[in-house]
């Protein structure tokens, strides 16, 4: 069987389906993503093969090029931009829909957020898939209406709208438990929880070697970068007894951030899940990724939710007793001390974590993924 992948090109959609595609492989399946030459690596490292796609296909590049000044407005674009970006992504689409056509593939996966994607599946009638690399959204859902209500204007939200749709197969890259309004989700959706990948990346970290001191992992992700916010994080764990690892990303120059406590080392890339397997606590931006990674490995985290879903995440992650959130407005040395200190002695979040941790291991997120896949197209075949 062959299957085709068409993710938006960011490292947190495309890692959790390189790893179910490497393990579609293994079981002996064709898989192609169509994706940006950024992931080329990663993509031919799963075993499947890759159609480079135009960068214009990355929102990011998009927004960048449009709007260069702009304040990092690709976290939450004007209106405009964004209508703009799906009418060129879908007139770039066009020139794929042969190249598509040949492939004959049996199943094609798509991420809701490319819209351009599912419109050539559907225009050539592929049997289809969603994968969410968030939470899933329904339109008549409660709490994700409530969060759509209140940080995006009524224009926008019918564009949200657009990233709304059910197949006869939707992926979802995190726990039932930790989805909301659950109950409005039927058998279709798959909440197959976190989809860990086995990766291995060069890093001059050698953290074995680390003192005994407890570790301190801060990470903005990979698209934010905030100065201030490193040197609150300065006076809040310089000179204490935290080991802090702090990930600046590529926009951050050390230059920017000034003297640095001896207790802080300080990369612009930092390989996440190992890391995290040595982590005591964890302070994130609350991307969905990221969280599902620090739930995987038991790791107490604090979220300062920046942008996008980030917020839902941030307040599911509190909700559960699985960690804290800050809001960004708030961020002081003293409060993130604080609250670090208070995830770190929880009693409470060190059995939730513990019971959550045990219930996405044992789902077996990434065999569970393919599995549902393979039967899709089984299903398609006979039809």
């Amino acid at each position: 069987m062959k299957y085709l992948f068409f993710m938006m090109p960011a490292f947190g959609h495309m890692n959790p389906t390189l790893t179910v595609a490497k393990e579609l492989v293994r079981r002996g399946e064709e898989v192609v993503f169509y994706t940006t030459d950024d992931f080329t690596d990663g993509v031919k490292k799963a075993g499947a093969e890759i159609q480079v796609i135009d960068p214009i296909f990355n929102p990011i590049n998009f927004f960048e090029k449009v709007d260069p000044h702009g304040d990092q407005s690709f976290l939450k674009p004007p209106i405009h931009l964004m209508t703009q970006y799906m009418d060129e992504a879908r007139l770039k689409a066009r020139e794929l829909m042969d190249q598509v056509k040949s492939e004959k593939a049996d199943v094609a996966i798509y991420d809701p957020m490319c819209v351009w994607a599912k419109e050539i599946i559907h225009t050539l009638d592929i049997p289809a898939a969603t994968f969410y690399s968030s939470f899933a959204f329904h339109k008549e859902a409660p709490t994700l209406q409530k969060w759509v209500d209140q940080y995006f204007e009524p224009e926008e939200q019918q564009i949200l709208h657009l990233f709304t749709t059910a197949e006869k197969l939707n992926i979802v890259s995190n726990p039932k438990e930790f989805q909301y309004d659950v109950e409005f989700f039927d058998h279709r959706y798959a909440f197959v929880g976190p989809l860990i990948s086995d990766r291995h990346v060069t890093s001059d970290l050698l953290l074995d070697s680390l003192s005994s001191q407890p570790i301190l992992y801060i990470s903005l992700g990979t698209i934010l970068s905030n100065a201030d916010f490193y040197k609150n994080c300065f006076e809040a764990f310089g000179e204490t007894h935290w080991q802090v690892i702090l990930n600046i990303g590529p926009k951050t120059s050390m230059e920017e951030l000034g003297s640095i406590p001896k207790n802080f080392i300080i990369r612009p890339f930092v390989p996440q899940l190992e890391v995290l397997k040595h982590t005591d606590v964890f302070i994130s931006h609350g991307g969905m990724n990221s969280i599902m990674e620090a739930l995987w490995f038991g790791v107490p985290t604090v979220a300062i939710p920046q942008s996008t879903d980030q917020p839902l995440v941030a307040e599911r992650l509190t909700q559960l007793g699985l960690g804290e959130s800050i809001q960004p407005d708030q961020v002081t040395a003293e409060q993130l001390r604080e609250t670090v200190n208070k995830v770190s002695q929880s009693e409470s979040v060190r059995v939730n974590l513990q019971a959550m941790r045990q219930a996405m291991q044992e789902a077996n997120p990434v065999q569970q993924a393919a599995d549902r896949l393979q039967s899709l197209a089984k299903q398609q075949a006979v039809m």
